[in-house]
């Protein structure tokens, strides 16, 4: 629910190494950044309810194709598309029953263990790190040059990414503000996060 939705774009990266590691680790985030924003600007909404919350609490896509020259192919389409269709697949391993993939959907995924805050920890971290795994172990070295060059920047992806996931599985959320704290604070984070993963690539 929070850094296994990078994974995606990690993993996606061998399959798609002429899109930017920060764009596809941004489209596994895609349905968050198009909630926060249009919670933001008041079309969407929620709330926070203090009953559960002890427990746990687009832009880049948007200007891509004006800031970059080259030719996307089928194949880049397709990764970025899978990373963020993705995102329903990653909410299941820890989301309580309540994912519906379309609002009217009768049906709703999730396997419950948002309420077990350090087994949400532990699976989500264990995603991050698969994807971590894969990226650094089948991207193409030309895709990896960021923290070739500099080791900090694994190292530093790698704690911030852990700290958030501990902040979101054990911390709580810090006001009951939705739309203006909470939207454009998680939208900040999603994307400094996705800029932050994209120093791995160089």
């Amino acid at each position: 629910m929070w850094i296994a939705h990078f994974a995606s774009g990690l993993i996606a990266k061998p399959f798609a190494p002429g899109v930017p590691l920060s764009l596809l680790c941004l489209a596994g985030c895609l349905p968050d950044v198009v909630f926060f924003t249009l919670n933001f600007l008041g079309v969407e909404s929620f709330r926070v309810d203090n009953s559960i919350a002890k427990k746990g609490g687009a832009i880049l896509a948007a200007t891509y194709t004006l800031t970059t020259d080259r030719k996307v192919t089928l194949r880049d389409q397709l990764a970025i598309i899978i990373a963020s269709t993705s995102h329903f697949l990653l909410e299941w391993p820890t989301h309580r029953a309540d994912v519906k993939i379309t609002p009217s959907s009768t049906t709703a995924f999730g396997t419950g263990i948002f309420d077990f805050p350090f087994a949400t920890f532990i699976t989500e971290t264990l995603i991050f790190l698969l994807g971590l795994w894969f990226y650094t172990s089948f991207s193409p070295l030309a895709t990896r040059g960021g923290y070739k060059r500099n080791q900090n920047w694994l190292w530093a992806v790698l704690g911030v990414f852990v700290l958030q996931q501990a902040h979101f599985s054990f911390g709580s959320a810090p006001t009951n503000e939705a739309r203006w704290v909470h939207a454009p604070a998680f939208l900040g984070e999603i994307v400094a996060s996705a800029w932050l993963i994209g120093k791995l690539e160089g």
